[in-house]
């Protein structure tokens, strides 16, 4: 039976998943990056058509609970080679993790588990109110 897509759990993944990783873990050849993609957009049943939107969200939750500046933050752009555009995505907020978690004082899981929860609380008033 195929596990049905779930954006929530998808970057639940990404987030827990890119916390745990090393810079030394995204330099050079990124197939390791590839294949732990691979295995989020498996274990969330999600498409990796959907994972940009996804991604972005994440990105919007971390600003949202971090002390940077939104408006000096770059905005990754994200090209329409979803294939090429998903790590690059990962890459660049992998980096967010850090300098998010720097500006609070936080651990980087710790700051990706208050980014998960404000994304939950966010998702669960905009279901309420639509």
């Amino acid at each position: 039976m195929a596990t049905a897509p779930n954006p929530m759990k998808l970057v639940s993944l990404v987030a827990r998943g890119l916390a745990g990783l090393a810079d030394d873990d995204l330099r050079g050849n990124q197939l390791n990056l590839e294949l732990e993609v691979s295995v989020w957009l498996r274990r969330s049943g999600a498409e990796l058509s959907t994972a940009p939107r996804a991604l972005l969200a994440l990105r919007r939750a971390m600003l949202e609970v971090s002390a940077l500046d939104c408006d000096s933050e770059p905005m990754p752009l994200v090209i329409s080679d979803t294939q090429q555009a998903v790590p690059n995505l990962c890459v660049y907020l992998h980096g967010l993790i850090g300098r998010g978690a720097a500006s609070i004082k936080l651990e980087r899981g710790e700051f990706v588990e208050a980014a998960l929860t404000h994304l939950g609380v966010a998702a669960a008033s905009a279901r309420l109110t639509s």
